[in-house]
């Protein structure tokens, strides 16, 4: 396993972990000193000049700073067919199946109040339409009344970008991602600053939604 040498305080650090966890990409967090005098693991590492961080060790190769990271993890490890929709709140289930994470995820937006009213199963529909074969791939109309009944209150013609739509999919390897619409994204094309608190509000309750998967 990728061992990543950091500090939960360092911005550069923090870049490497959400890179590393938006790719589904297992790692080991190795916490550091703030001063790189006292570093001795980082010390330890062979080929480097300095105890900055991050670190990556992958085998006996050591990656130092987030750049390089990224530009080795992007050359050399497999990352995620879904990929990090800036559009999306996406999570990735490392250890949960396709079918097992549809019902989890249901069950995490009721908790949310959120009920589905469509379900799109792609899968099923390409391959009955068009005799097109495609990965497990659902498309959840998640709806919450007393916000939707909010939002269409303050813009009548909001029903356009209505309901929330939750995608659950897997990855080449069969494992589960699920993503959400980012609400306050969606809600940017209406122009309404007045309407922004509600989006983030809706989005609150998805990212509770996503945090509840495992």
């Amino acid at each position: 396993m990728l061992k990543l040498y950091q500090r939960e305080g360092c911005p550069a650090s923090a870049k490497v972990r959400r890179l590393l966890e938006q790719h589904g990409i297992a790692y080991q967090a190795v916490p550091v000193a703030k001063l790189g005098s006292e570093r001795t693991e980082v010390q330890a590492l062979e080929g480097l000049d300095n105890a900055e961080v991050p670190v990556l060790v992958d085998g006996s190769r050591a990656i130092q700073g987030s750049d390089a990271i990224a530009d080795y993890v992007t050359q050399t490890q497999k990352t995620s067919a879904f990929g990090d929709p800036v559009y999306g709140l996406t999570k990735r289930l490392p250890n949960t199946k396709y079918g097992d994470a549809v019902g989890a995820v249901k069950a995490a937006l009721a908790t949310e109040g959120f009920g589905v009213l469509t379900e799109i199963d792609v899968r099923a529909t390409l391959k009955k339409k068009i005799d097109a074969d495609f990965r497990n791939y659902i498309i959840l109309g998640a709806c919450n009344p007393p916000l939707a009944h909010q939002s269409l209150t303050a813009e009548l013609a909001i029903g356009l970008l209505l309901p929330c739509n939750v995608v659950v999919t897997e990855e080449d390897d069969g494992t589960a991602v699920v993503s959400a619409i980012d609400p306050v994204k969606m809600f940017s094309v209406v122009n309404r600053p007045d309407i922004e608190p509600l989006a983030k509000d809706v989005g609150a309750k998805l990212r509770r939604v996503l945090a509840a998967l495992s």
